[in-house]
């Protein structure tokens, strides 16, 4: 009787190499797709966050006669007078807004976009400034009763025309919240805390312009004066996701950003033309 021998089984070096090939193939095909849909979670918990605000900001104007954020002078920025802590107690943070309330943890947590990673701390450790399409922007609050200074970050930037200003010396705010149609921007993705566009920035765009943003203090490029570059950046692809006062959230292109009356006197611009 003649037996047969069991060749050992396994792979050749050729038969390797060409298995790796076919997985780096299928990584390679597999990626844009993963991390387009990474993205687009990230845009859509981004939208989901802006309409917490819509609805804080609804909360707002009821319980102060109708009247939108105040708008805060200089000497009151810092102890509260910014948007985001007026919007605090409606978060569960009670230390500003009307003098009580602590914004550090609650609207914090919401306060940045998921594409945006935090300001790099490591190297501006004692600064604040703008941020960028992927950075977060950085404000510094006065020294406390300690000796501290604290900073918060954040990504998201106020309309700065949707704000009650006590003096009423300039028109194009809408002081009230009715004042101010469903389709009016309140706050969306950008690199600073408030912008205030006016037709005015449109015809300068191009000489203060970077997509990307810059969060680097010092450097040549700056999100002033011009206003719409702090909120034309290149974050969900080339568009930003915009909370209107009707409390929807829609992904604007950077083209279309100015299509809106960012105040009464706003002159709507269909689409803008950008590099």
């Amino acid at each position: 009787m003649f037996r047969i021998r069991n060749r050992r089984m396994g792979f050749t070096l050729i038969e390797l190499l060409v298995v790796i090939s076919i997985i780096a193939l299928l990584i390679a095909i597999l990626m844009p797709a993963l991390n387009k849909a990474r993205d687009q979670a990230k845009a859509t918990l981004c939208a989901s966050q802006l309409k917490q605000f819509g609805l804080a900001w609804n909360y707002y104007a009821e319980d102060n006669d109708g009247s939108n954020i105040w708008y805060a002078p200089p000497s009151k920025r810092d102890q509260g007078g910014f948007w985001f802590y007026q919007l605090g107690p409606y978060f569960g943070d009670k230390k500003f807004g009307r003098g009580k309330g602590d914004t550090h943890k609650g609207i914090m947590t919401i306060l940045n976009c998921p594409a945006t990673h935090p300001w790099n701390a490591e190297e501006f450790p004692d600064t604040f400034g703008y941020g960028g399409y992927n950075m977060s922007w950085r404000w510094r609050t006065p020294t406390d009763e300690h000796g501290r200074i604290e900073y918060h970050e954040g990504s998201y930037t106020l309309n700065g025309w949707m704000q009650q200003r006590p003096s009423g010396s300039d028109a194009r705010f809408y002081q009230k919240y009715d004042e101010a149609k469903n389709d009016i921007p309140l706050i969306c993705d950008g690199g600073w805390v408030d912008t205030w566009p006016d037709n005015q920035d449109i015809n300068e765009t191009h000489d203060f312009l970077d997509l990307k943003g810059s969060g680097i203090p010092g450097t040549g490029y700056r999100m002033y004066p011009n206003e719409l570059t702090r909120i034309l950046l290149k974050r969900h692809g080339r568009a930003i996701n915009i909370l209107f006062k009707g409390t929807q959230v829609v992904r604007v292109p950077l083209e279309e950003v100015c299509q809106y009356k960012w105040h009464k006197f706003f002159k709507p611009v269909s689409f803008l033309d950008l590099p």
